[in-house]
């Protein structure tokens, strides 16, 4: 099947989602992402921030942890330019105003330009994804383009509330696999040969 019949099935399934399910199964996600990853290996890292509305998995409380207990670390979220696919990434903290997206979300204003090249570890928002570690996200390609500016060893992670489908047929060779994909239930990992540790 191709993107679009994933994400409309997903997306759909998303939106069905009892509100009290939704934030079990993003803390469920919250906690794996803790208990994979130590922090302190990832001292510049760049997260999405979800939408409610768009019941993305939550991302607010990982901002919270790491802001509150690891405030070295160097935590980004994008804040985008225009509708061709182009974003920065905006370093927050605790005094960080945020304004709400045409879209939806939430960007941070102001704040400094923080390069892709210089994070480690990147959190992606995932609508559906395959057994190859493929990602369907809204189609608008911000992420591949930001990916593709990033080291070519960042470590690259979706959180999602859905399983693995088998395959999504239309993948282009702009489309950045992932490394890693946390859901309710279980950690999936990936080596991609052209990725150079």
């Amino acid at each position: 099947m191709k993107k679009e019949h994933w994400r409309k099935k997903c997306l759909g399934q998303r939106q069905a989602m009892d509100e009290s399910v939704y934030h079990q199964q993003s803390q469920k996600v919250y906690a794996r992402f803790f208990k994979e990853f130590n922090m302190t290996h990832y001292p510049y890292l760049h997260t999405y921030l979800a939408c409610p509305t768009r019941k993305e998995v939550d991302t607010w409380s990982l901002v919270h942890t790491i802001l509150v207990n690891q405030p070295e670390i160097v935590l980004a979220a994008p804040k985008l330019l225009n509708r061709s696919g182009q974003m920065e990434s905006r370093q927050i903290d605790q005094t960080t105003i945020f304004q709400q997206h045409a879209w939806g979300m939430q960007e941070p204003m102001g704040g400094v330009q923080i390069p892709a090249a210089a994070f480690l570890l990147v959190v992606l928002p995932v609508i559906a994804f395959d057994e190859q570690g493929h990602r369907v996200g809204y189609g608008q390609g911000y992420y591949d383009l930001f990916l593709k500016q990033c080291r070519p060893n960042v470590t690259k992670v979706g959180l999602c509330f859905e399983v693995p489908v088998p395959a999504i047929e239309d993948l282009h060779v702009y489309d950045v696999p992932m490394d890693y994909c946390i859901t309710p239930g279980q950690v999936f990992r990936w080596e991609h040969k052209d990725r150079n540790l």
